[in-house]
Formats: C-alpha cells, structure tokens, sequence
C-alpha cells in the first residue's frame, strides 16, 4: 500500500499565498548563513579560537577568584587517576535544551568532559549535588527564561560562588547575561518568528567554538583532525546558503505560487500536509536534531511530532508506523552508524510509511528505500546538524502556511518568560 501522498488543495494554496511574507520566519532562516560567518569572524581568527570572556580572570570576591573560566571547565576532565573531580552540567528549556545535547556531544567528542544536560525546568526544584568547582552553562534565547533564571539564583546563592556559572544567550542584556560569571553573546539578532530557527543554529555554532576552546586546552584533539574539523567549521555558512537554495530559494522568490517539481521540499510538505502525526530519527550528534525537527513540526505545522534516537524506535514507535505515518531520518553517510539506521529505514518502508531522509549530496544510496531524500553539503560529522536542522526548519514552515497557521506567532508560544520581568529581554511578539 502506497503511503500517503496528499495532493495541494486550492483552500491550502490561498491560506499559504496570505502567509509568506519578505519579514516572515523565512527570512529569519535565510539570515543564517550570515549569522554564522559573523560569530566565525569574531571567534575564530586564523585557526584561533577567540572568546575574551573564558581567559579572564574570576574577580577576588568570586569564590573561584584567580582562575580563568578556561582553566575552571579544564578541571572538570580527567585529572589525577583519570578521575573526574567536578561536573560540567548545561541546562535550557525547549529548542535550547536540544542545542545543550547537542553541546553535550561535542564537548564530550571533542575536549573528552563527562557532561550532563538538564531540563531548567526540572533543575530548579532538584536539590544538586554540588562540589566546589563544578561548571554549569545555561542556554537560553532570551537569557529572561524564569526556570533558567531561577536554576542559576538557587546554585549562586546555595554555593558561596564556588562555582562556575556560564550563559549563552541572544541577549547580551538579560537577566542571566547579567548573573552568571561569564556571558556568550550568540549575536543572531532580533528573530521575527517566536519560535527559533537562526538563534538556534547560532547557539550550535557558538557551541562548537567553545568545544573547540576546551579541547585545546585540555589537548585533546591531534593537529589534523582540528585542522580538518576548524576548515569545516569556515565552510559552514556557505554549506548552509547552498541548502537553502536547494530547498527553499524558489519559495522565497515566488512566495506560495509554485508548481510541482519546482522546489522538491514544498512538494514534500505539500504531500504531507494532511499527516497528524510525524517521527524524526537520527543518532548521536543528529538525536538533538531530530527532537528539534520535532518540536518546529509541534510549533509550526501544529502536527504531533515526536523525536526519537533511531535505535529507540523499535521500542514502542514501530508500531505506529503505517501509510498515515511520515518518518523523517536524518541519516548521513559519515555517521558511524549509518548502516544501522539504513536498517532503521527499512522496517519504516517494511510498514508502508513515508520515508524521508536527509543525508549528503554524494550519497545516492538511499534514493532507492526512501521516497524522498533531502541533500545537504558534506562537512564533518560533528557539524551535520547545523546543516540538518535547515531543512526541518524549512519544511515545518512550509507546512505550517500550507494549512494557515500563524508561523511567526503560533498559539501559545511566548518567546521567555521571567516572573520579574513579564516582556523578557526579548519581545514575544510583533
């Protein structure tokens, strides 16, 4: 039995014609590449990893006092015995705390940290177990997140300072930009959509730069493999520009009028529009990916969504997979686990469900399982997310006009929310 295949209804045609604007989430999307080339122009000069803020030394009244940041997160690898002394925890709230996963596997690959990531909204009301010297970075777009602000007042007041507190935000102005020991501006600018998309591919980049900082500093990483991983980091923004072409330049061209075959990720949408539920699959540094996939699916498209690591679909997923059941997979051929989640991909064909992938531009493998496959650039493996994550922005805008759904402002979405300060840093709405 075929999956579904919904064909554009002329009603979905007229609602998505009213929807797509020049200053729309579109072009937040579209302000990505630029964004990017930005943070690597003012992070890394020639090969150099440059973020003032972690070789500064901690004030005197600081409970750490004459320690650079650097050297604070640096005590949390291996020390004496290959023990682990302190903990390195990243807390967020939403699509913050997919790019603290993501962070997750990056500083642990690359600088080799044990790191934890938690919900701010279940941190605040834990009782931690906290050592003096023990790390805690909170992301948050907005740096106004009541339960993040929340976390990092409870730590700073129940610790004596004795420990490092590190934000990374949207808003060098905000209330955790204001609290914590040192701030990591991510410098996307003002979004248009509620919901993030360039914010978030910022975060992943500034992310990786600080991956990077630690894994010098703890000499993790062999000269050529930072050699390789630093070039591929300078042809992000360019890797990024050339999906968005690929994907979407028709759209942002013509607005909704497109016919089919013009631009392969609105035929996609198109035929899916109709779906109420969607999976997302991917492993190790694409998981964090597939749960945002999920979310802007949930935030934009208003379709229930859920994102898994691809393995886990064979506990309890598998079996509502049918021909109504789209399955987005994010499966490069870089991935070590490739080969397993081409498996993965089978038992979704196997159950008659929509197959979709996105995997690199060489890769034609899976043109012959998968219905639909979306091509991205190669780039190193730790970096396939920052690409992934474009196309699933993409299509969850492109099915939320297609079914009239506000996308700049869904229902229900604030951008942050803070009890002492209700607007947030970062306006909710236009």
């Amino acid at each position: 039995m075929a999956s579904m295949q919904a064909p554009i209804l002329g009603g979905f045609r007229s609602l998505a014609s009213r929807n797509v604007g020049e200053e729309s989430m579109l072009s937040d999307i579209w302000d990505t590449p630029q964004v990017l080339r930005d943070l690597l122009q003012k992070h890394l000069k020639n090969g150099e990893v440059i973020v003032p803020g972690l070789k500064q030394k901690l004030p005197d009244k600081h409970g750490l006092a004459g320690r650079t940041p650097l050297e604070v997160m640096k005590a949390c690898s291996a020390g004496m015995g290959d023990s682990f002394s302190n903990k390195f925890t990243m807390i967020g709230s939403g699509s913050s705390w997919h790019a603290a996963i993501l962070a997750e596997y990056m500083v642990e690959h690359l600088a080799r940290i044990p790191t934890e990531v938690q919900y701010a909204s279940e941190f605040r009301y834990r009782k931690p177990l906290v050592r003096p010297g023990d790390v805690f970075v909170f992301i948050s777009n907005s740096g106004e997140t009541e339960d993040a602000v929340e976390s990092l007042q409870i730590l700073q007041s129940s610790t004596e300072s004795k420990i490092l507190t590190v934000a990374i935000v949207n808003e060098a102005n905000s209330t955790l930009a204001k609290e914590a020991d040192v701030v990591i501006d991510v410098s996307a600018g003002m979004e248009v959509g509620v919901a993030s998309t360039k914010v978030f591919s910022a975060t992943g980049l500034i992310c990786a730069i600080l991956s990077l900082a630690l894994a010098d500093a703890c000499g993790t990483m062999e000269a050529q493999e930072r050699s390789d991983f630093v070039k591929r980091l300078e042809e992000l923004p360019d890797a990024v520009q050339q999906v968005l072409d690929a994907e979407s330049k028709p759209l942002r061209e013509q607005g909704s009028a497109l016919e089919i075959g013009e631009c392969a990720l609105w035929d996609i949408g198109c035929q899916n529009v109709l779906a109420q539920n969607f999976i997302f699959l991917g492993r190790g540094f694409n998981f964090p990916i597939a749960l945002e996939g999920a979310m802007k699916c949930k935030e934009l498209a208003y379709i229930h969504a859920e994102g898994y690591p691809a393995a886990e679909m064979k506990h309890g997923p598998i079996a509502l997979i049918d021909q109504f059941m789209p399955v987005i997979t994010i499966c490069p051929r870089i991935d070590p686990s490739y080969e397993k989640i081409k498996a993965n991909i089978e038992e979704v064909k196997a159950r008659n469900g929509a197959t979709i992938a996105i995997t690199e531009t060489h890769n034609k493998e899976l043109h012959e399982i998968c219905e639909h496959v979306i091509q991205v650039p190669e780039t190193h493996e730790y970096l396939v997310p920052l690409l992934a994550v474009i196309p699933l922005q993409l299509l969850a805008y492109m099915m939320g006009i297609l079914r009239g759904n506000s996308v700049d402002n869904p229902r229900g979405l604030l951008k942050s929310v803070s009890k002492n300060n209700p607007e947030g840093g970062y306006p909710a709405a236009r």
